[in-house]
Parts: C-alpha cells; structure tokens; sequence
C-alpha cells in the first residue's frame, strides 16, 4: 500500500509546473521612470534604471557609496517606436510596470501631450498610478539626481513628492490617472507640477548638491498647456483648486504693529456659480484651519487681530490671482468645469463657434471670496481675543 501512495506522488510531482522560465530580479531591467521630449517631429524616451542593489537602499542602512542611476535613450517618429529602440542594447528583458515618475519637458507639453499619453498607454505595461511633471530643463540631468545621504533615488521627491507636500504644501502632486481625466474631460483643468534642479540648499564637504524640487505648474487643459503659474499666482490657486492642504505657513503683518506667521492646516472652498446675463459670476467661500507657529513685534496681536489679518490676506491672493490668471486667458480655479458640469447647455452654446473659448474666460467674473479663519490653537504664545 505504501508502495502504491508512493508512486501516485511521484507521478503527480512530475505534472506539477516548475519555474523553469523564471527570472531572477537582478536579471530584469525595471524602469523606474520615464523622461518625454518632442521636437521637430520625433519623440525622444529617457528610461531610468536603478541599480538593483539601489533598490534595496530603501529599507537598510545608508551607504556611503554612490547610488547607481542608468539612463537608456531612445528616439522615434512614435513613442512605439522610441520605446523599441531601447530593446536592442539592454541586454536582458525590460519591464515598465514599476515606473513611478513622469517627466514631460516643455516642448512635449506645448505641442503633443495628448497624442503623447494615448500612445504611451496603448505601447507598453505603464500604470495609471506614476507621477507626472513637466520641466524645461534638461531631462536626463533630473533622472540622474541624486537623494541625501547617497540613498536610493526612490527616495528622492521626484519618486514620491507626498512627505515634501505634507510638510510644506506649495505645490499639490498629481497622479497620471488625474492628468489624463484632465485631458480627456472637454472642460477640466489640471496644474501639472514644473520640476527642477537646484544647488542653492545642500551641500557637501563644500561642493554644492545638485536635488530636484518643485517650482511652479503648468496649466493643463484640453490637452495642451495654457501657461505656466509660478509662486505668486499659485497663491490664489493654493486655497481654491488644491484637493488637500497640509501645512502651509503664511506671514501675516498686522497693521496696528507687529507681526505673526501661522500654519495653514486645512482648507475647505465651496464655489458657487451663476449666470447673468452673458456674465458667468462666482463666488468662493472658504474655511480655513491654522495654528499660531510665532508672534513678534509691539503690541503683541491678538488672536482676533491675526485671523482678520489672515482673512484679507487670502481674500487678497485669491482675487488678484485670478485677475492675473484671466489677464493671461488661464482658469486658473477650473472654473469652466463647475459651469460645464451645472449649466451645460449654456456652456455649450457660450464654447460654440471660433473664439468661443476665449469669450468665454472674458465672461467669468468673480463677485466675492469670503475667508472664515479658526485658529485651532497659539502653541506656547498667550494672546488675548481683542
């Protein structure tokens, strides 16, 4: 009987499937994230690889080695065809799935966006879930940064701009998946982040570090690129358009003297839109939570006093940023999406015909923002209500 169970085993053992075919990790490029150029007709793809034991960096100890970055280059009239001109020279299998950050270069964003991003999903194994930037720096320089501390560059903001944003929140990340429903929605705008490289911050045993940060956005709409917001004008688009605000630090002056900063936690706008006329009028409302971070100055303001102050200075940046924004011909709040969404057919007939667009940014006007300010708490200060 043993006998008998004993060769029934082995005979099932040899129907079992091996793993005969399967590949180590190391033996697998896995790009990790993508650069896009177009000009004079043809793409060009900057594919970052990183060195397998890079990876590995993210849960170890620090190595004070430098971290190995691998740029491949491809060129094509299609991004098929740029993509395949990766293939030849790399040597062992390439994969696309675990490619975590998108870098599309100016030239790209003025010109073939759309095209661009239906053709790359279509070509190849990439997520909806990378994040995505544009630049008009060059590209290869900002897949090759480096992280502090000679970590793994997956620890770099590019891979993973959520903890910068959590801790400071000038620039809201945004996912491809949102990018394209910004294109693909006839009426929806979206603010890509501009990512760069600066120098001015870290350095080491005197020579600076060159690390990549956030520095304004592009307009997306429609598929093409409407202008560009630097800090000034994200302002006004920091408390209206931004789906989550964390900690963001406001300088307030306070007019009787003195002065306080407080950290802007959380924000909450409701937009209302109506029709009058041939005007499209809005109005904001926004709540805002802070806290007190630091008081100076004679006579010490109150808490009265600070959130009066911090009222109008919103009220100030979300008014003049629109007006600066419309001056350009930008939407800077995505206010034709709430339009075509509660009044569509107005909207429809507003966008019909050439210049239709254009006539219809002119006719946006912006009645009121009404800021209500709640300090949650003043840290260590003491201050008085009055």
């Amino acid at each position: 009987m043993k006998r008998k169970f004993a060769l029934i085993a082995a005979c099932k053992a040899v129907l079992l499937s091996g793993c005969w075919d399967a590949k180590e990790p190391q033996s697998i490029n896995f790009i990790t994230a993508l650069g896009i150029d177009y000009v004079k007709g043809e793409y060009t793809i900057y594919a970052q690889v990183l060195a397998f034991g890079d990876i590995s960096k993210q849960e170890s100890s620090v190595n004070t080695e430098e971290t190995g970055v691998w740029i491949a280059t491809g060129k094509g009239e299609t991004i098929s065809k740029a993509l395949m001109s990766i293939y030849p020279a790399s040597q062992q299998k390439t994969l696309w799935t675990h490619v975590k950050a998108i870098v599309f270069s100016k030239s790209l964003l003025n010109s073939n966006l759309g095209e661009c991003l239906n053709s790359l999903l279509r070509s190849s194994e990439l997520r909806y879930t990378p994040w995505v930037y544009g630049t008009e720096q060059d590209i290869p320089s900002i897949l090759s940064g480096v992280s502090l501390l000679n970590q793994s560059a997956l620890n770099s903001e590019l891979m993973d701009p959520r903890e910068v944003y959590e801790q400071l929140s000038t620039i809201e990340p945004l996912r491809l998946m949102k990018l394209i429903n910004g294109i693909r929605e006839p009426a929806a705008t979206v603010l890509l982040p501009s990512i760069k490289l600066t120098d001015k911050v870290w350095s080491s045993k005197e020579k600076p570090i060159s690390l990549v940060r956030l520095d304004g956005a592009y307009v997306i709409s429609k598929g093409e690129n409407k202008g560009y917001l630097d800090d000034g004008l994200l302002n006004g688009a920091r408390w209206v358009a931004f789906k989550n605000m964390h900690r963001y630090p406001l300088l307030l002056k306070i007019k009787d003297g003195g002065q306080a900063q407080i950290n802007i936690l959380n924000s909450e706008p409701l937009v209302k839109v109506r029709l009058d006329g041939g005007q499209v009028k809005f109005t904001v409302k926004l709540k805002v939570t802070a806290a007190v971070s630091e008081v100076a100055g004679q006579p010490v303001p109150t808490s009265l006093q600070i959130k009066e102050a911090a009222a109008a200075q919103i009220k100030q940046q979300i008014t003049g940023s629109f007006h600066a924004a419309k001056a350009k011909n930008i939407d800077i709040y995505g206010l034709e999406d709430m339009l075509y969404r509660r009044f569509n057919r107005q909207w429809k007939k507003m966008t019909a015909g050439p210049g239709g667009q254009d006539h219809l940014l002119s006719s946006f006007q912006l009645e009121d923002a009404d800021v209500d300010v709640k300090l949650m708490h003043s840290s260590t200060y003491k201050l008085k209500y009055h």
